[in-house]
């Protein structure tokens, strides 16, 4: 109603209206909500659960960009690196080039030139990594072979070669082993580090998941930090980022371990400073693939003086890749020579020329046969059969490792016989390329074919790749190669060997700077897991199917009972396939004692001082137990001998070989160990004796108080008293 021009509400009208409002402003504000909620992303930022340095990518050994992986090495900073880090770790470290040379096992005389590449007469840099086994005298202790140069050879011992840069242009391959190098240097002796500062520690490791969720917890949209198009998939944030610094430890100790981080020198050299450039990532084309052997017929392969000593681009080279001693020469992915020293100049595969012919009568059969070149010469090649049917198998090589760097891969592979057993100590080896994401496995050289380890072949190729996110594959179904490392390594050696082709179609074969970190991080579990097969990679990968080593336990802290006296007694129940050996040095528990400090109060930092690991054999009790799979296993006990009158904490873990030498299989996890508090157990005394001896010292106490009583009380009567007053 309006009274004197102004309109006014009934009371009854104010209250309706005020109760619509009320009603409408929760809507309202709710809907305001909703829509912030909607527009804001949930989730945290790497700060929020993350060190600075490890959210930004900042490794913790330091260094400038080069050492950072924000940038690349080049042959000269790298081998200065290596140098750098074997002086400062001279326990487990020693830097080598090339080999010293002498009569090789087929005979030959070599010298250090032997190695020496073509060109800049440069012999590829390597590194010997071992702690020497139990006694850990490192790398300078055990036997010194003087053909390949270095000591620390062990026969009790596994080895393996991890080789990169067969190809010039492939740069990520060396930058890997150099990653992989520094890994550790860094982290070699030291146990239980928080990598990335989330105040957990050895909780995420090599297996391409993100055990811990940190990553998983990130906004959606970092949750991709190398940008590869898979959220928190290997080599992100937050993706086995923390992993155990003793494993690494344990595994260079019990392992020989030799990294040839850049095989091919010249070729890289010439990628760098001539053909491509610094910064390659802008070539023009793929790069430089070969080394520098020169090709041309007139200059190179007869007496008269090379006139021309530059590099012919459309000529020189060799794929070293293809120019190994395995199905050498077969013309599936390589371009074999029409005549010795013929130039394919521009010519169709150049990049894959495998080398020139070997004319020579290598089993020296020429003279019964007559001379005949198609008897006696190149009569029964490399291929694992008896080609000539004469009782003896690949006696008389077609061609291949012709080149300085495949010599060197064949004598470092055939001189490294620690045993005495004649043949190559290398069980396992790894060679890096790039690009494809892919494992690759043997064969080949051959389609439609399986090796006889064909299955165990997947099994590891698999887990790496599950590491990695890459594809894992038989090398033919890739695209047929004859004379190539793994081949070679597999078909003469019986090594189990895998080409690992690293960074995706984005990175090419120069990937930008920026991808450095990336693609290494990415990749660090590979070489790990490889060394940690090294012992038998044929019966791990047995282990593995069965899944018998995923199937057994050791008791854990929670479930394990201390008795009120005696030995702490540790269980494991064992999977009944599993080859386990009762040998006390490598089925046993190891266990330590830890106690706080002495400095350490209530109202400060706990801190404890862990004694040394000690060995514990188990025991078989005869008993069932109920495994991981729900299967029947067998018990076993260690009875760790731990003082009663021990408090403090007890640390322990199991480690198991097998009855062909396969050491260790580790549990809980690899570098990983149980806790619990024991209290003290040791009894105080027998009753009597305790209520004998106080009525001794309380006797002795409350006597000698009452004489000290009396004796003052007679000194208090027997003192004169003094009486005086002040004038």
């Amino acid at each position: 109603m309006y009274l004197d021009g102004v309109f006014v509400m009934s009371s009854r009208r104010i209250s309706a209206l005020l109760g619509v409002l009320c009603m409408l402003i929760p809507m309202l504000t709710g809907t305001i909500t909703m829509s912030s909620q909607d527009d804001t992303p949930t989730g945290k930022e790497p700060g929020d659960i993350w060190s600075e340095e490890y959210a930004t990518e900042y490794f913790p050994w330091g260094g400038n960009d080069r050492i950072q992986f924000k940038e690349y090495h080049d042959y000269f900073t790298m081998r200065d690196r290596m140098l750098q880090l074997a002086e400062q770790n001279p326990n487990i470290m020693s830097f080598h080039e090339g080999l010293n040379g002498g009569e090789n096992i087929r005979g030959q005389e070599t010298t250090a030139e032997t190695y020496e590449g073509w060109h800049y007469k440069h012999s590829s840099p390597w590194m010997k990594i071992t702690g020497g086994g139990e006694a850990l005298e490192g790398v300078d202790g055990g036997e010194c072979n003087d053909f390949v140069g270095d000591c620390g050879n062990y026969a009790d011992i596994p080895d393996i070669q991890l080789v990169g840069n067969h190809h010039a242009r492939e740069w990520m391959s060396y930058e890997v082993p150099m990653f992989f190098l520094e890994t550790i240097a860094h982290y070699y002796g030291t146990a239980g580090i928080d990598n990335d500062g989330d105040g957990l520690y050895d909780e995420d490791g090599w297996d391409g998941i993100d055990n811990d969720g940190d990553c998983l917890s990130l906004i959606a949209s970092i949750q991709d930090s190398n940008g590869d198009g898979i959220a928190c998939g290997p080599g992100d944030l937050g993706v086995d980022e923390d992993f155990s610094e003793q494993l690494i430890t344990d595994l260079v100790n019990t392992r020989e371990i030799y990294l040839i981080p850049m095989l091919n020198v010249d070729g890289n050299r010439y990628d760098r400073e001539e053909f491509c450039g610094e910064d390659g990532w802008n070539c023009d084309g793929p790069g430089w693939r070969k080394n520098l052997r020169c090709n041309r017929y007139l200059e190179c392969e007869t007496p008269l003086p090379d006139v021309d000593p530059e590099v012919d681009e459309g000529c020189d080279g060799v794929d070293l890749n293809r120019n190994y001693q395995f199905e050498w020469g077969a013309p599936l992915g390589a371009t074999g020579p029409l005549f010795p020293g013929f130039c394919y100049a521009d010519g169709p595969n150049n990049d894959v020329y495998n080398g020139p012919p070997n004319e020579n009568d290598d089993d020296g059969d020429c003279p019964e046969k007559g001379y005949v070149a198609a008897l006696c010469i190149n009569e029964d090649h490399v291929d694992g059969r008896d080609n000539d049917a004469d009782g003896e198998m690949d006696e008389d090589w077609w061609g291949g490792n012709t080149e300085p760097e495949t010599r060197f891969i064949q004598d470092i592979t055939e001189m490294n016989d620690d045993n005495g057993d004649g043949s190559s100590d290398f069980k396992a080896t790894l060679t890096w390329h790039a690009y494809s994401n892919l494992v690759l496995y043997p064969w080949g050289h051959c389609t439609n074919c399986e090796t006889t380890d064909h299955d165990q072949l997947v099994f590891h190729g698999n887990v790496m790749a599950e590491m990695t996110s890459y594809e894992n594959m038989q090398s033919s179904d890739l695209y047929p190669t004859t004379g190539d490392y793994c081949d070679w390594q597999y078909g003469v050696h019986e090594s189990y060997c895998y080409t690992i082709e690293i960074g995706g179609n984005q990175d090419g074969f120069h990937p930008t700077p920026d991808r450095i970190d990336h693609i290494a991080v990415r990749n660090l579990g590979v070489p790990f897991h490889m060394i940690q097969i090294a012992d038998d990679p044929r019966e791990r990968a047995n282990i593995g199917i069965q899944q018998s080593e995923q199937s057994q336990w050791i008791v854990s802290a929670e479930n394990l009972t201390i008795p009120e006296s005696g030995p702490i007694p540790i269980t494991m129940c064992i999977d009944p396939n599993f080859p386990f050996t009762n040998d006390e040095n490598y089925t046993h528990v190891m266990w330590r004692t830890a106690k706080p400090t002495r400095q350490q109060s209530d109202f400060g930092p706990k801190e404890w001082v862990a004694e040394d690991w000690m060995m514990t054999g188990f025991q078989e009790t005869g008993e069932n137990c109920t495994l991981n799979n729900n299967e029947t296993g067998d018990l076993i006990v260690a009875n760790v001998p731990v003082p009663e009158e021990f408090s403090g904490k007890l640390h322990y873990k199991s480690m198991l070989g097998t009855r062909s030498g396969a050491f260790p299989f580790s549990y809980p996890a690899p570098g990983v160990y149980e806790e619990i508090n024991v209290a003290y157990r040791a009894p105080y005394g027998n009753s009597a004796l305790a209520f004998l001896l106080f009525c001794i010292v309380a006797g002795t106490v409350w006597g000698s108080l009452g004489i000290a009583i009396k004796k003052m009380n007679e000194s208090d009567t027997d003192e004169p008293t003094i009486v005086g007053a002040l004038d």
